[in-house]
């Protein structure tokens, strides 16, 4: 039987209060982590460089060696508390620009299932609304776990996986699951790269439908 991770005591040597994530250094100095606001325990005080942690770390990430589960020196870590998060007014446009999209898509599928010009799409619309609806259902779900995996300091989806959700179809779920859950939003390198996701699958589509008018 696996005993649990064993804990680090280092020292907060960065800290961007802003964005809320820094990296610790361990007292050996070698091996610093990236720490993100969301895996300090309840009850820490706002980190401020030079503060003393002790913490897990977890080398499965994508962006390398991650503190998780950090309290302060002599304190036990407890999960903080969830908290309703809210759109913000960027996030708000967001959903309303992806809702046209996917009404219009939808749109697009219907009016060609329909035309006596595309026989080859007869009894597909069933199919391809069910497979849409299945693959954000799942993305949404994917994007709560990971978020849960943030707040308990526990082993996280790799970013690769979020994107290949969004590039099958699902990142109408997943723009909803980030905004709702406000997670993944302030990663400028992950947003850059969840939106190229959303032009290739919105460009694929589209020329998917027209070669099939």
């Amino acid at each position: 039987m696996t005993g649990s991770p064993a804990r680090v005591e280092g020292t907060l040597t960065s800290w961007d209060d802003d964005r809320g994530f820094g990296f610790l250094t361990p007292v050996s100095g070698r091996g610093r982590a990236f720490v993100h606001i969301t895996a300090f325990g309840r009850g820490t005080a706002r980190p401020r460089v030079g503060d003393a942690f002790s913490y897990e770390v977890d080398r499965h990430g994508d962006r390398g060696p991650a503190a998780v589960r950090v309290a302060a020196v002599g304190t036990l870590w407890s999960a903080p508390r969830a908290r309703a998060p809210r759109p913000t007014r960027a996030g708000r446009v967001a959903l309303v620009v992806g809702l046209v999209v996917v009404l219009g898509v939808a749109a697009a599928v219907r009016t060609l299932t329909r035309a006596p010009t595309s026989p080859q799409l007869d009894g597909l619309a069933p199919w391809l609304v069910g497979g849409l609806v299945g693959v954000n259902v799942l993305t949404a779900l994917v994007y709560a776990l990971d978020k849960s995996a943030a707040r308990r300091g526990r082993r996280r989806v790799p970013e690769r996986t979020l994107l290949s959700l969004g590039l099958l179809g699902g990142w109408p779920g997943a723009l909803v699951a980030q905004q709702l859950l406000r997670h993944k939003t302030s990663k400028r390198s992950f947003q850059l790269a969840f939106w190229a996701t959303v032009a290739v699958n919105v460009l694929v589509v589209t020329l998917s439908l027209a070669l099939l008018r």
